[in-house]
């Protein structure tokens, strides 16, 4: 295996340069992927065929970005952090619509529509979780969004499939969401929100305070230990890896 530095620098150099399908070929190389042609990456997306598709289609760079967002997944590159967060995090500064300092990703995290998608600084995706960006969504500085959270932005006529209605979903900063919790389109979390392991969110929540439940709902303000908010220690990682300068 090539080491860790060499390849972020050959990805940046490609990203630089524009990531049409003869640099597909380079790239799936560099993954461990031999044998792809040009021609191979010339297919389409399950987002290609949603309705909203003819709103936000996507660019052939978007989409080559998305692929690669799930091919690393299938590499055991994926299980090499020093490598796999920064990668994931060169896709997010290229694909997203916005995307801060210090985004961090863990292995099987999912999306659809990334350059619906604006990330603040700090933010951190823990592993498997599924961001249905279709309507938008909009991560606040040091938000954390852990293990298996679902979150939604569009909803379906009970009689015609492909009728469809879309909000966005606010996530404030320093907003906690734990473990397997659903977030429902059109939800604001209030700066300092915290959601408690497997709730389901069908309202917006107001700043500092901890909602639980199905619905979820309020049960009492967040501990902030005498601290304000923006001293609330966010980082994901021991020694603020791969966040150190933010």
């Amino acid at each position: 295996m090539k080491n860790t530095n060499f390849l972020l620098e050959q990805f940046e150099t490609l990203f630089a340069n524009g990531l049409d399908n003869k640099a597909m070929v380079k790239a799936f190389s560099l993954l461990g992927f031999d044998g792809y042609e040009e021609g191979d990456f010339a297919f389409k997306l399950w987002s290609d065929y949603l309705p909203i598709a003819d709103e936000h289609p996507y660019t052939n760079e978007q989409r080559n970005l998305h692929v690669l967002w799930e091919a690393v997944d299938r590499s055991p590159l994926s299980i090499n952090v020093d490598f796999a967060i920064p990668f994931r995090r060169m896709i997010a500064k290229k694909l997203f619509k916005k995307c801060g300092d210090g985004f961090i990703a863990n292995e099987g995290c999912r999306f659809n529509y990334g350059h619906l998608i604006e990330v603040g600084d700090g933010v951190t995706w823990n592993h498997c979780c599924y961001i249905d960006s279709k309507g938008g969504v909009c991560f606040g500085d040091f938000s954390m969004v852990t293990e298996y959270t679902k979150i939604f932005t569009h909803g379906h006529s009970e009689s015609d499939h492909m009728v469809r209605s879309y909000s966005p979903v606010k996530i404030g900063k320093y907003v906690k969401i734990y473990t397997a919790c659903t977030i429902l389109p059109g939800v604001e979390l209030g700066d300092g929100a915290v959601v408690a392991t497997g709730s389901i969110v069908t309202k917006s929540v107001p700043e500092k305070t901890m909602v639980a439940g199905i619905p979820a709902k309020p049960v009492r303000d967040r501990k902030t230990e005498g601290k304000d908010m923006e001293e609330f220690n966010h980082y994901t990682l021991t020694d603020k890896a791969f966040q150190q300068d933010i």
